[in-house]
């Protein structure tokens, strides 16, 4: 598995047949595993689109939306 949030970059692993995922599932994945406490991870998400990080808003809403689930 790659981590890859530019879609050329992701074609060519798909070509390849290698798994994709995007910075957003990693910082997901830390937090649901405890590594990464929620507010870090919502902090890190968030300084990332600081930084010119492109999240279109319906995903962005999803990520949240994730993250609240999991400080239940």
């Amino acid at each position: 598995m790659a981590v890859l949030d530019e879609t050329y970059g992701r074609d060519v692993a798909a070509a390849e047949g290698i798994t994709t995922r995007g910075t957003a599932y990693l910082v997901l994945k830390l937090a649901s595993e405890g590594t990464l406490s929620v507010d870090d991870a919502r902090t890190v998400i968030d300084a990332m689109i600081d930084e010119g990080w492109y999240c279109a808003p319906d995903v962005y809403a999803k990520i949240i939306q994730k993250l609240e689930s999991l400080a239940d």
